[in-house]
């Protein structure tokens, strides 16, 4: 989420590879709220949701419209927000975008979480960090990605619950697929002469708990 033409799409278009998103500069480009599917190094999939963007002075006739669209972010499992670092107003933008959240009554772990990332740098001269645990990119020419990337997933990870394992898997039964469909497999290494492999994957609770019952593990 952000203020609009911050670059919300374009940075969701630079982590998913859609190339069906069209970033528009103009207001209200679109009232849908948008979802696309992205992977994360790890391989675990997630889904980006491309709010509306902010506007400063919003008209009285779209106010409810716009909070309405917002009310995805309650559920969501992680926020990130994206400031057009270029912006002269980037610094009020920022304190809108929370006040609105707080607002909303978005719950604390949600609040304590957020994801902020710097966008445009490129158009900033000699651009410094001002704000600690903030992330430096440019989605248009695809700067600073990848630790983005990783700084969400380790957010995922934390926000869901996940748990990051390495189990002995026997090649003889279903497990492994068991384990490809119902968790993030992330490493295979396989033992052909045991006829076993170690398999690192990340896994909610609920879901290793079903896998321990299931293949009746101890």
């Amino acid at each position: 989420m952000g203020y609009t033409n911050c670059g919300k799409t374009t940075l969701i278009k630079a982590l998913t590879g859609d190339a069906a998103l069209q970033p528009r500069d103009q207001l209200f480009a679109t009232l849908d709220v948008t979802v696309h599917a992205g992977t994360l190094p790890s391989h675990m999939t997630v889904l980006y949701v491309d709010t509306i963007g902010f506007l400063s002075q919003l008209p009285h006739q779209l106010i409810d419209s716009f909070s309405a669209t917002l009310e995805d972010v309650i559920h969501s499992d992680l926020i990130v927000h994206v400031r057009d670092i270029s912006h002269p107003e980037t610094v009020n933008q920022k304190e809108n975008v929370l006040n609105v959240l707080r607002n909303l009554q978005i719950p604390d772990r949600l609040m304590s979480s957020i994801v902020e990332v710097h966008n445009k740098i490129d158009l900033v001269d000699s651009y410094e960090p001002c704000e600690p645990n903030s992330l430096p990119i440019s989605a248009l020419r695809e700067q600073g990605l990848e630790e983005l990337k990783i700084v969400v997933e380790e957010a995922i990870v934390r926000s869901t619950g996940k748990q990051v394992l390495t189990l002995p898997v026997d090649l003889s039964s279903s497990q492994l697929s068991w384990l490809y469909k119902e968790a993030t497999v992330q490493e295979v290494d396989v033992n052909p002469d045991e006829g076993s492999a170690v398999v690192k994957v990340i896994i909610s609770a609920a879901a290793y708990g079903r896998y321990r019952k299931t293949f009746q593990l101890s």
